[in-house]
């Protein structure tokens, strides 16, 4: 089949390079100038570790990366609120890898695949008919025929706002700076520090003895914050959380940082009749579990396979809804659920949660209930 991708991200080089490999003739439309190895760490959990075993990038990634045995989170005042880890087995463990490293891997391996990537193509709409899509661009011209395209275009997707499919969408009022620096100071294990619900901050080992290091803050206090003091802004991060300093001592000013929002879509489903969406830009959540990359990753395994099942795009995603379903509702159930109580205007919820969270991983049936869902490994509330 003749198949387009919008958007070359982790969702669209992992996609672009199973169906590549598959035999089919894709094309990945890229609306930057280039494809570059940007970002800051993130959480390849193990099931995404499992894909990238699919891919036969395993011990490319692994070895780039920090092998970490869980997360813990602590208060202001310094006591520990969650040690939660992954559990035991060889494969029970998180990596914190540097986005680009990831990338890099993935788009290499989409263009030894086959797949044709075509950067500098923002797409703005598209058009369907009974025999296929075309894309249209920025400037009003059309792509060629496809028999059927994937939009994996993130969570900002403009392709989900002009597909016509019901979704319920919310815009966080919270989001965070990151960056990236040496950091001897935490390497096993995703830290952070939370100050009831208005300040959390944290530190992601992401191998070669670096970590990315975030700020949680209001999106309507950004100006203000890099626009103000670096030195003052330093002395209170270091204040909340002492294990930033060796992080932190590098920088002068905030211009190695990203802004970074959160947004949260419910799609009523997840295909036209000749379009369907995969990772961010079907199912965008916060950053809060970790979990976002690796859904990416397992969607376009998903739906890759079962396109090779069923030779047919509408069967394909029909099988790739049954399967996913449950487990995507799921994740994106539980991170709305539990954003509020990391980051909100409500401080009320950070009492119930010092109170709860200490005493929630001892517990036979939640505790593991907690690993299976920090792993990715759960498919569903029952499941």
């Amino acid at each position: 089949m003749r198949i387009a991708i919008a958007g070359c991200g982790i969702t669209g080089a992992a996609a672009g390079s199973f169906l590549s490999s598959a035999g089919h003739e894709v094309t990945v439309f890229e609306q930057a100038e280039e494809c570059r190895n940007i970002g800051a760490g993130i959480l390849i959990q193990p099931s995404g570790q499992h894909v990238l075993k699919q891919l036969d990038l395993y011990p490319i990634v692994k070895q780039e990366a920090a092998i970490l045995d869980g997360l813990e989170a602590r208060l202001a005042n310094g006591r520990q609120l969650i040690r939660l880890r992954y559990g035991s087995g060889p494969d029970s463990c998180g990596w914190g890898v540097h986005r680009g490293r990831l990338f890099g891997a993935l788009l290499k391996r989409c263009r030894d695949s086959g797949a044709v990537i075509q950067t500098n193509s923002r797409i703005r709409s598209f058009e369907e008919s009974s025999a296929g899509i075309r894309f249209i661009h920025d400037d009003g011209s059309q792509s060629e025929e496809f028999d059927f395209a994937i939009a994996a275009d993130g969570s900002r997707s403009i392709l989900r706002k002009v597909a016509g499919i019901p979704t319920h969408s919310i815009e966080y009022p919270y989001a965070a700076l990151w960056t990236t620096s040496p950091c001897t100071s935490i390497t096993d294990r995703l830290f952070q520090v939370i100050d009831s619900t208005k300040r959390l901050t944290g530190i992601l080992p992401i191998g070669n003895n670096e970590a990315s290091f975030f700020w949680g803050l209001r999106k309507t206090d950004h100006s203000a914050c890099v626009n103000g003091s670096f030195d003052e802004w330093r002395k209170n991060v270091i204040e909340l959380c002492p294990a930033a300093e060796n992080f932190l001592e590098p920088f002068q000013s905030f211009d190695s940082f990203i802004f970074s929002e959160y947004r949260h879509a419910v799609m009523s489903r997840w295909h036209t009749e000749k379009l369907i969406f995969l990772g961010d830009a079907a199912h965008p959540t916060s950053p809060h579990l970790g979990q976002g990359a690796n859904l990416g990753l397992e969607d376009a395994a998903v739906f890759s396979q079962a396109l090779v099942a069923t030779r047919n795009f509408a069967d394909a995603c029909r099988n790739y809804t049954w399967q996913r379903r449950a487990k995507l509702r799921y994740y994106q159930t539980v991170t709305r659920l539990l954003t509020p109580f990391f980051q909100s205007d409500i401080p009320l919820l950070a009492w119930g949660r010092n109170l709860a969270l200490p005493w929630m991983p001892s517990l036979p049936l939640v505790g593991s209930m907690m690993r299976k869902t920090l792993r990715g490994e759960k498919q569903g509330w029952l499941n």
